[in-house]
């Protein structure tokens, strides 16, 4: 009888940690809070902000766009801003370029590692701040 309730016992506090866990568990809007290692998780969080501030930004442009006064000078001016920061997300594969040509890595590539990871921060840093600019654009209009 008593090794079942020592059985028991111990069961128990094997199980606690992982309700814990799954208590804090690990998503996709809080997935930056939980970055660390370069690893697979970092390239899909990352990946999934970028796209989401991606879409965030088309929203803004399109609110931009329709306040009354905005002139076609504007709009084009825009535009330009909108290209040159996806030109400069082309730039982010950097990393994973020089890794190749400095023979840190050899392709063809076969997995995730931290020149991919690096790549898609760079990504999701190029679309934070993006995000940030078009708020404070639209700003000037709603004060």
């Amino acid at each position: 009888m008593g090794v079942v309730r020592v059985s028991a016992f111990v069961v128990a506090l094997c199980i606690l940690p992982s309700i814990h866990a799954a208590a804090q568990a690990v998503n996709w809007p809080n997935c930056l809070k939980h970055l660390g290692g370069g690893g697979f998780g970092d390239f899909d969080c990352y990946g999934w902000q970028s796209k989401r501030l991606e879409g965030d930004n088309a929203k803004i442009v399109k609110k931009i766009w329709q306040v009354d006064g905005t002139t076609s000078a504007d709009k084009a001016s825009l535009d330009r801003y909108m290209r040159s920061q996806d030109e400069a997300v082309k730039s982010c594969d950097l990393a994973v370029d020089l890794s190749y040509s400095w023979k840190i890595d050899v392709p063809p590539k076969t997995h995730i590692n931290m020149y991919d990871v690096m790549g898609a921060k760079c990504r999701y840093q190029i679309r934070k701040q993006q995000n940030e600019y078009l708020r404070d654009l639209y700003s000037i209009h709603t004060g």
